[in-house]
């Protein structure tokens, strides 16, 4: 029989290590340890940091812009175009930030003009009907530098009364009627017709030329969006193998206008010619009337 033996003394804890006698060049394990905790809590922080920033993007435009900074110069706030015909009215108030030495206002992207600092209304007087325009209002410091606002006008449509009656146009005429003639072959013509304004600017009384016929010219009077004129030509029609005289009324009226190299102009229009010749050196009168149609040649 085996005798068991009595069980031993547990055996005692190591005494701790002494640091003054820890071996050269190994490492001390209880700071390797904090600073891996401090790592640890680091990495857990920009992890969850991510994460917030990842959950809360989405729709950019449904964020809330962060307030003018005081210390830089605030664009314009809460603009907006009010555009008519022949006028854009531009409207704003001041931001909240440094001084405004001015205001620069483009449209286009072309410098239009410059504000002083306390203006908050500017009317454009040089616009065009049917015409979208591009409007940039900045806010300048003392500095330079510079505060944006963008704000998009389209004009609307004018009258035809008022637009310009000029440039070349394209014309057909068309014989409705004919008397007198022994032989009358002008049933169907084309004409270019040469409109030049005695005004500067806008809707005015105008001469009128054909481009091939040099002796055409007369002067249009205009009345709203109708114009008239008169004008006696010889050689056109002969008697007796002398010249008659010939006079053409000229009696038509706008039917269409547009927005042409930054004018609001006729582009087509519609009526009559009448050509007469009184009876003379034994011929009978003559005359016809022709139907009018014109395009603008861009």
């Amino acid at each position: 029989m085996d005798v068991i033996p009595p069980p031993s003394e547990p055996d005692a804890p190591p005494a701790p290590a002494n640091p003054a006698t820890r071996p050269s060049g190994e490492p001390d394990h209880r700071a390797v340890t904090i600073v891996t905790i401090v790592a640890c809590v680091a990495i857990i922080a920009v992890i969850g940091g991510a994460m917030a920033i990842a959950g809360g993007g989405g729709d950019v435009a449904s964020a809330t812009p962060a307030a003018p900074s005081p210390t830089a110069v605030a664009a314009p706030q809460t603009m907006d175009a009010h555009p008519a015909a022949f006028v854009v009215v531009l409207t704003w108030a001041h931001g909240e930030g440094l001084p405004v030495s001015y205001y620069a206002v483009t449209r286009d992207r072309r410098p239009i003009t410059t504000l002083k600092p306390d203006t908050t209304t500017w009317i454009d007087r040089s616009v065009t009907p049917e015409t979208r325009y591009v409007y940039v209002v900045a806010a300048v410091g003392a500095d330079g530098t510079r505060a944006l606002t963008r704000v998009v006008a389209k004009t609307p449509t004018a009258p035809l009364s008022t637009a310009r009656f000029q440039w070349t146009f394209n014309v057909h005429l068309h014989a409705t009627s004919h008397f007198g003639f022994s032989n009358f072959h002008g049933e169907d013509q084309t004409a270019g017709w040469r409109s030049t304004p005695a005004c500067r600017k806008g809707p005015c009384d105008t001469e009128l030329a054909d481009l091939h016929r040099k002796a055409f010219v007369l002067t249009m009077t205009r009345n709203g969006a109708a114009y008239q004129g008169t004008v006696s030509i010889s050689g056109i029609v002969k008697c007796a193998g002398a010249d008659v005289t010939s006079t053409f009324t000229v009696s038509i009226h706008a039917t269409d206008a547009g927005a042409v190299r930054d004018r609001w102009v006729v582009t087509k229009v519609q009526g009559t010619m009448t050509q007469s010749e009184v009876a003379q050196l034994g011929c009978i009168a003559s005359g016809a009337t022709y139907s009018v149609t014109g395009s603008l040649v861009h």
